[in-house]
């Protein structure tokens, strides 16, 4: 009878430390999935904020700018109800401020991207926000309607940095009397918005861009002719112009958009 006793104890110590550290594993895992958890809220929401700041004011009206805001505020409302802490608290104050800004404030200055460099890390920054739009819809979180709408001013973004780098470099040429080759830009501005136009968005500002097309190539005709006569060279312009289609052909290779 004995032996039957200390059998038992000991059987029940067994499935008594198996339990300890069964219970200390269950506990250690929900604590790293707990941590994972606030971490992911917390990158998440600074990630939007840095979308936000890097992505040039203009690209995004209001109503998305709100609509951002507010997303930053919810995720770092969640981390700090997770595990209330201080650095989270001020974290959360200052997305509160920055949708209290983009509520109150309508109309936001317009800086163009004027090189090929910012224009590629906003494009990728757009995909970003691209893709974030993508899963709030799934998730339900906004309508149809209104992603359709965030989707659509994206997209009309993208496009928009291709048209400010071109005019940037129209308006540079221009400025260096190299009319030719300003000329040569806004005819890509124009193929740009020719090919984003089917709500008629472009029409005015493509219209405007060709009379100034034309406006150029007289110009460029009449410093040709007066170089003719002066017997110059166009060796350096011809030069320029193979330089400036090569690049633009290797910077497109590389742009792909989702």
């Amino acid at each position: 009878m004995s032996s039957v006793i200390i059998l038992g104890v000991v059987l029940s110590l067994a499935l008594g430390l198996v339990f300890i550290v069964y219970s200390k594993q269950a506990a250690e895992k929900k604590r790293i999935e707990h941590i994972r958890y606030l971490r992911s809220l917390g990158d998440r929401a600074r990630n939007l904020m840095f979308l936000m700041e890097e992505v040039p004011a203009h690209y995004l009206d209001q109503n998305m700018r709100i609509f951002l805001s507010r997303s930053v505020v919810e995720l770092f409302q969640q981390q700090y109800e997770a595990d209330p802490d201080d650095k989270v608290a001020k974290h959360l104050e200052n997305a509160k401020q920055m949708l209290e800004l983009a509520t109150k404030n309508k109309n936001v200055s317009a800086v163009p991207v004027t090189d090929i460099q910012t224009a590629n890390n906003v494009r990728r920054n757009l995909k970003l926000l691209h893709k974030h739009v993508s899963v709030q819809y799934q998730e339900k979180k906004i309508s149809h309607a209104m992603a359709q709408g965030f989707l659509k001013q994206l997209r009309k973004a993208f496009t928009q940095t291709i048209i400010e780098v071109y005019i940037s470099a129209g308006k540079k040429a221009e400025r260096e009397m190299k009319h030719k080759i300003a000329a040569l830009h806004y005819r890509r501005v124009i193929s740009e918005m020719g090919k984003n136009n089917q709500g008629g968005d472009y029409t005015d500002q493509i219209l405007a861009t060709k009379r100034r097309v034309d406006e150029l190539e007289e110009s460029a005709a009449k410093q040709e002719q007066q170089e003719r006569l002066e017997g110059q060279q166009g060796d350096q312009l011809t030069k320029e112009l193979e330089k400036m289609v090569e690049e633009e052909d290797q910077w497109k290779k590389k742009q792909v958009y989702d």
